[in-house]
């Protein structure tokens, strides 16, 4: 069957089938179904998924000439203008208006807001950050000029609310919304969430590049908490006795965990805001790698708290071996993700979690793109192309280690050393490498990595490699 025929099917489907269908799509393929045939021009209409973004409508090209900007703003706004117009009865449940520099349009959000609100969509977005803002520090108190209404307060139907680089917002005011079970705050002061959070429907809390925290205590039900670069003063303690996800990027602070859940599902921590790539190997230093071990033993102490997978950023491989070798514990991880350059200054690192994760599963190398800084040949006496050669294992690789796998590799010779390492180092237990290439990769380059995971495979004779087109 040929894909017009495929097409024809889909489009003898009832209204009501069709409506599901493009509901599922976002919403820039769901306006493009628009040109299958003319039928598809009114039903693309009834989505219940309506999302006016700016960025679909102006490229980065355009965003940088300010006159086709202007002018790109102009058939944005229009078409926003005709779509609502042409709205009648039909119901949303999910509405998004993403718009930079919105006080040209102050109006227009308002009348979009209000339709919204009429709707009584359950899943709104409010965004109004700058993609040109590259932390919070680059936003000016002007800058934000949208105001949510108390109608937003008050609708009842919500059932998750994501706010950004908004004026006076007050979450407290969320308190008494029911239904509400997910929050995400962004590129804004962000004052007394406690009544919001501590109220037991909230579920998944997101804060992103907020400042003016005045508070220091995470506490609630939520299954689900992610922290990006948010300005805490010193301390944060976590009080967070269901959360099954928890993840965490920005600076060290003191970090205290309170009543928390006994199994978590994953845990993520990135501290690559601190990271200048400096040469620290003349810094007598240590507090940090201290801090970063203390951090671990607090929330995943052998015997106490565990996560399933845990995932953790360059600065902290390097930080951690830093601090005395006895001072992190052991922990029960299945799954350990290490986002990494494969930097020498982080070979150490990475042995020193291998060894206190003796129930380790899974392994994952995520690899990612090399500083603008020059790759080191050797660092601190680490030589790259033989540290991976010492006839080293812990107990993770010879006793439950069954998966090694990576991502973005290209058959480069820092990849080739590491997987290499364990496969000659791991026992009959090791199944599989898994070798994931980068999607925009060039033919050339795949050949020579397809060859590469050949001349691995030939040196492991118990285990398969497998090698993905991602």
């Amino acid at each position: 069957m040929d894909s017009s025929d495929q097409a024809d099917r889909i489009s003898n489907l009832p209204d009501v089938l069709l409506v599901l269908i493009i509901s599922c799509l976002s919403f820039k393929e769901c306006v493009q179904t628009c040109a299958l045939s003319k039928r598809w021009r009114s039903v693309y209409l009834e989505t219940r998924n309506v999302s006016f973004k700016e960025t679909d409508f102006l490229s980065p090209s355009v965003d940088a000439n300010p006159i086709r900007n202007a002018l790109g703003r102009i058939v944005f706004v229009d078409y926003v203008c005709c779509w609502v117009a042409r709205i009648h009865d039909h119901p949303i449940d999910t509405f998004e208006i993403s718009v930079s520099y919105p006080k040209t349009y102050l109006d227009l959000i308002e009348s979009l807001i209000a339709f919204a609100v009429r709707k009584k969509v359950k899943n709104l977005v409010l965004d109004f950050s700058n993609q040109a803002w590259r932390n919070f520090h680059d936003v000016n108190n002007q800058d934000l000029v949208v105001e949510i209404p108390q109608s937003v307060y008050d609708l009842t139907s919500l059932e998750s609310l994501k706010v950004a680089a908004c004026m006076d917002f007050d979450p407290a005011k969320l308190s008494n919304l029911g239904k509400l079970k997910s929050v995400s705050f962004g590129w804004m002061e962000l004052k007394n969430p406690e009544p919001l959070l501590k109220t037991s429907r909230i579920e998944s809390l997101s804060m992103n590049e907020c400042w003016g925290l005045d508070f220091e205590l995470v506490s609630g039900d939520m299954r689900e908490v992610a922290i990006k670069n948010c300005d805490f003063f010193l301390n944060c303690t976590f009080d967070l006795p269901r959360v099954d996800i928890l993840k965490y990027s920005g600076d060290i602070l003191r970090f205290e965990f309170d009543k928390m859940n006994t199994i978590i599902s994953e845990v993520e921590f990135d501290f690559r805001v601190l990271d200048n790539n400096k040469d620290e190997s003349n810094d007598p230093n240590t507090a940090e790698g201290g801090m970063l071990c203390h951090l671990l033993n607090n929330l995943l102490d052998n015997g106490g708290r565990s996560a399933t997978t845990l995932t953790v950023c360059p600065f902290l491989l390097k930080m951690i071996p830093r601090s005395h070798p006895h001072l992190l514990h052991p922990m029960e991880t299945k799954h350990l993700v290490l986002k990494t350059e494969l930097h020498p200054r982080e070979f150490n690192g990475i042995r020193l979690l291998l060894m206190n994760c003796p129930n380790l599963e899974t392994l994952t190398i995520d690899l990612l793109p090399p500083s603008p800084i020059a790759m080191a040949s050797s660092y601190a006496g680490i030589d790259p192309q033989t540290y991976w050669m010492q006839n080293i294992s812990y107990e993770c690789q010879r006793e439950t280690l069954k998966a090694v796998i990576m991502k973005n590799f290209i058959g480069g010779a820092k990849e080739l050393h590491i997987v290499k390492f364990f496969i000659r180092s791991g026992c009959e237990r090791l199944e599989r490498v898994e070798l994931y290439m980068p999607f925009d990769l060039d033919n050339g380059r795949k050949v020579f990595a397809h060859a590469k995971s050949e001349m691995l495979q030939r040196s492991a004779n118990h285990l398969q490699v497998v090698v993905h087109n991602s």
